[in-house]
């Protein structure tokens, strides 16, 4: 029995799927299906019961679950307290929408290198609604949301501010001629949508399906910024963006806002880690300094 076999096994039992466990271990899936092979091969137990597509734990591998779990926190434990030298070095890894990494964690970043000059971070994309499969599979620190509501038992969810989100298009698009009434007058209009902030998106999305609305075409763009850039080039259609993110050229007349009339728009942003994992001094001290700068008590 390996270590890395009981990682793997630990995060194809929180997905329940080889499938998405292979994704997120960026393994084929047949080296998945291999690992979980041998460890019931070492433990001469059946850990998953397979039924078509799904799977499910079996009791040997809910014992089993109990005691990766502990394993792999000590592991944590170990690894800060000796390797990492205190927990002044390593890497944080923290899942993020866009953004939130180019607008509010800036200064955030700025105070804690101050304090922890040899903490790295890896930030990574779109959090969506996936944020319990991405915290189940036990490789992120930290994850930052866009939501209009979000709980969850498993995880800290902690709502730091709300965000304003606001309609532009360039100053010369006359898609619309007044405000906004409500999302039937999104019918047969150009819609810029960003891929890395998707959690926001899917808000409007919902509303536009709900309503049956045909939209004449959308432009799918990598990043907020990707969408700013196109509608300051001249580029037609109309955006939703995170006030913050177009602020400077709302206030300079380079973008147009475009009055919403319908249901309340406006989005949280939630802090998000998860319960029952070992937090290091980094991650305890990156949550106390983003409590800071967003005005929230410890």
């Amino acid at each position: 029995m390996e270590f890395r076999e009981l990682k793997t096994f630990q995060v194809v039992a929180n997905l329940l799927s080889f499938n998405k466990a292979a994704h997120v271990l960026n393994y084929a899936q047949s080296t998945v299906s291999s690992q979980i092979q041998s460890l019931e091969n070492s433990l001469g137990e059946t850990l998953f019961i397979r039924s078509g597509n799904k799977i499910r734990l079996t009791q040997p591998g809910v014992k089993l679950l109990k005691y990766t779990q502990r394993l792999i926190n000590l592991e944590n434990e170990v690894l800060c307290n000796f390797k990492y030298l205190n927990e002044t070095t390593g890497n944080l890894i923290i899942k993020t929408p866009h953004s939130v990494a180019a607008y509010y964690l800036p200064p955030v970043i700025k105070e804690f290198q101050l304090k922890f000059p040899n903490i790295g971070f890896d930030f990574d994309g779109c959090v969506g609604y996936n944020v319990n499969d991405i915290f189940n599979a036990g490789l992120i620190d930290i994850a930052f949301l866009f939501c209009d509501n979000f709980s969850d038992n498993f995880l800290y969810v902690e709502e730091l501010t709300k965000v304003e989100l606001a309609f532009v298009s360039n100053p010369q698009d006359d898609s619309f001629s007044g405000a906004i009434n409500s999302v039937n007058d999104f019918h047969d209009k150009t819609l810029l949508l960003s891929k890395s902030d998707c959690s926001y998106r899917m808000i409007f999305e919902k509303m536009l399906i709900e309503a049956h609305v045909k939209l004449k075409k959308t432009l799918e763009i990598t990043s907020p910024e990707a969408v700013k850039k196109m509608l300051l080039s001249g580029c037609n259609g109309i955006a939703l963006l995170p006030k913050i993110a177009v602020e400077h050229e709302l206030s300079d007349g380079s973008l147009k806002s475009i009055k919403w009339k319908g249901p309340a728009l406006n989005a949280k942003l939630y802090m998000i880690w998860k319960k029952g994992k070992y937090q290091t001094g980094a991650t305890k001290a990156f949550v106390h300094a983003v409590r800071v700068y967003f005005g929230k008590k410890d």
